[in-house]
Order: structure tokens, then C-alpha cells, then sequence
């Protein structure tokens, strides 16, 4: 099976209400009984889910199959891989990661984390493995664009 591909944007939605504490089965029974309150408290109301609603109503497979088995993100900016490492992981830009004009530098990202983080980015992005760190099954990496 492939995997589904998902708008920044539509990513953004997702990762956003799971760091607000909707667990996957919330977010799918609440997108399918369109309950649009409920997101209204995510990030004190600075996103609108109106397209994340639209997708679930135009495509509920791919919807549910993103948020249940992953999904790989269309196209991403520098800030929509920032956005995904917080929101996913609560890695903060120039605290726990280096930022440069091409690349996030020094990501430290526990090998589930990795392998995670590797189908979810864009095709515009490359991983590149910096040091592995095997008594914390970690892994320190660059994210780069892809030349």
C-alpha cells in the first residue's frame, strides 16, 4: 500500500490538535461527526480546521489512513519541518537544533523518531545521519533540501 500524501497545511492541522492532546480515534470521530468546536481551543484559536474537515469529507480514506498509519507531506518549507519536529516531537529551533538557511543542524531524534520523521518529509528534504548514539537508540542528524 502507499502512503497517503498530505498538504503542509493539512499536516500542520493534524500535528497541531495531536500536540493539543487529541489522541488518532478522537480526531478521525471528530472530523466524521464534523464536531468543529472542538478544535477551537488548538493553539488558542489560531487555526482554522475547516480544510482538515474538507478532506475528511472528500476523502475519509485518505484522512483516516494519514492519521492512522502516516502519511508523507506533499511539499515543506524550513518552518513546516520546524512546525512537524515541535509539534510531533518538542524539539525547539536553536535550542534543541541548529537553524541555517538550507538545513536544521544537530537534531537528536530517537530511531522510531527517525524512521518516522524520514516517510513523513517531503521528497524536497533528505536526512543525513550525523552520529548514531546506540546506549540511547538515538540518532543525531542534519535535515538538508534536497539539491
Amino acid at each position: 500500500m502507499s502512503t497517503v500524501k498530505l498538504s503542509q497545511w493539512e499536516m500542520m492541522l493534524l500535528e497541531a490538535a495531536r500536540a493539543n492532546g487529541f489522541v488518532d480515534e478522537e480526531i478521525i470521530h471528530k472530523l466524521r461527526t464534523d464536531n468543529r468546536t472542538a478544535f477551537a481551543e488548538v493553539e488558542d484559536g489560531r487555526f482554522d480546521f475547516s480544510d482538515l474537515f474538507e478532506l475528511a469529507q472528500q476523502d475519509p480514506h485518505t484522512m483516516e489512513t494519514a492519521i492512522r498509519e502516516g502519511y508523507q507531506i506533499k511539499f515543506t518549507t524550513i518552518n513546516g519541518v520546524k512546525f512537524l519536529l515541535n509539534k510531533r516531537y518538542g524539539l525547539s529551533a536553536e535550542t534543541d537544533y541548529a537553524v541555517q538557511e538550507t538545513s536544521l543542524d544537530q537534531i537528536r531524534l530517537a530511531d522510531d523518531a527517525l524512521a518516522a520523521v524520514n516517510t513523513t518529509l517531503s521528497p524536497n528534504w533528505r536526512i543525513v545521519e550525523l552520529e548514531k548514539l546506540p546506549s540511547h537508540k538515538e540518532t543525531v542528524v542534519r535535515i538538508e533540501l534536497a539539491r
